[in-house]
């Protein structure tokens, strides 16, 4: 009997963003017209120049709303990153410049979290921190660009401001009704549905705190990976947890139950995005040194997979991932000496040392792996 076709989910998140933009779109036309701002291809391309601006300062800011929101409830600044300048402190108080970026996001800011006190930590406004701030700052250009006396090409620029910071504030501060958007108001509603998922947000932040301390996941305490009851895994925070639950194993080269972790994962799509992707290139990079099938390894060719590689391509895991394909698939020693090039560049500004460790212990077990065969 044939199988049933999957029901495909209304596709709410694109119809508001369509939405979102064509009322930026209108509004943006409103302003030129009571400007009297003649719409031709100089005009257009001043309105596309202005968004690049426009987004970026945008954010610059929520990142650091999150920063003073989090300070401001009792949490401690650990790392603040726009695109790929990322600036961290380490466990000497000293704050250090370093290269690195995550593919989907603009940046982040994770911070030391306060004491635990049962699960009645704060955790609103820090994730809320960033969308409040782009709405204050659109608001403040707005009054300026309503008040102020200016030329119209400025005042095109403030109103540009004005809707991307709202924009920018709403679309990460409501949950996303499709549920694929991990954003800051999906995450406090995920947090606030179960003491799992207080624990597990809380855990994740300590996690965070101790990588950034020179800690490596197998060295971190055995009870903040205890797993959880199966009704609360379908939660994107106790999911995360378990994710890194199997991380820890496999920087412990525990492959079998790292396994066994991941494959109980990868498909759960309360799993966030991002965690599923790179999965996918740990299991085909299993499979690589372990001579098996190759499942794992064919999804690396999907499209799919190509598009995150190239997103995430100064990543450790992909690039490790590439030198296993290059050696034990393809047995081409010319592009695996081009890619431990990358990655030993790569390394050299990566944040967390103690991750590169475990990293460079694997890529040198591939390339054991190889010699063997």
């Amino acid at each position: 009997m044939a199988e049933q076709k999957k029901k495909k989910k209304f596709p709410w998140g694109a119809v508001i963003y369509i939405l979102v933009c064509a009322l930026i779109g209108g509004c943006i036309g409103v302003v030129m017209g009571k400007n009297d701002v003649e719409f031709d291809l100089f005009s257009f391309a001043w309105i596309m120049v202005s968004f690049v601006p426009a987004l970026f300062l945008h954010i610059i800011v929520h990142e650091a709303g999150h920063a003073l929101f989090g300070m401001l409830t009792g949490y401690k600044f650990l790392s603040y990153r726009v695109g790929s300048f990322m600036w961290e402190k380490g466990a000497d108080g000293q704050v250090r410049f370093s290269r690195f970026s995550l593919a989907g996001t603009g940046g982040q800011c994770l911070m030391s979290p306060p004491d635990y006190n049962g699960g009645n930590y704060p955790y609103v406004w820090y994730n809320l921190g960033g969308a409040v701030v782009n709405i204050l700052l659109a608001l403040l250009f707005g009054l300026a660009a309503w008040l102020l006396p200016m030329a119209g090409w400025l005042k095109v620029l403030c109103w540009m401001l004005l809707l991307v910071g709202v924009f920018t504030g709403v679309t990460n501060g409501l949950p996303d009704p499709s549920g694929k958007l991990n954003n800051d108001g999906s995450n406090i509603l995920a947090i606030s549905r179960s003491p799992e998922a207080r624990r597990a947000f809380w855990l994740q932040m300590k996690v965070n705190e101790q990588i950034a301390w020179g800690k490596r996941l197998r060295d971190l305490p055995e009870e903040y990976f205890a797993p959880y009851p199966p009704e609360s895994r379908a939660n994107a925070m106790v999911l995360s947890m378990e994710v890194l639950s199997a991380n820890r194993q496999w920087d412990a080269q525990n492959f079998d139950k790292a396994k066994e972790t991941m494959l109980s994962l990868v498909d759960d799509k309360h799993v966030p995005g991002i965690y599923r992707q790179l999965m996918t290139f740990e299991l085909a990079w299993l499979e690589l040194v372990s001579g098996e099938s190759g499942d794992w390894v064919a999804k690396l060719e999907e499209k799919e997979a190509q598009q995150f590689a190239k997103a995430m391509k100064n990543f450790p895991t992909i690039l490790r991932a590439q030198y296993a394909l290059a050696l034990l698939k393809d047995k081409d020693e010319k592009k695996a000496a081009e890619i431990r090039k990358a990655f030993d560049k790569m390394a050299a500004s990566y944040p967390h040392e103690s991750e590169i460790i475990g990293e460079k212990e694997l890529m040198d077990l591939t390339e054991q792996k190889a010699k063997e065969a």
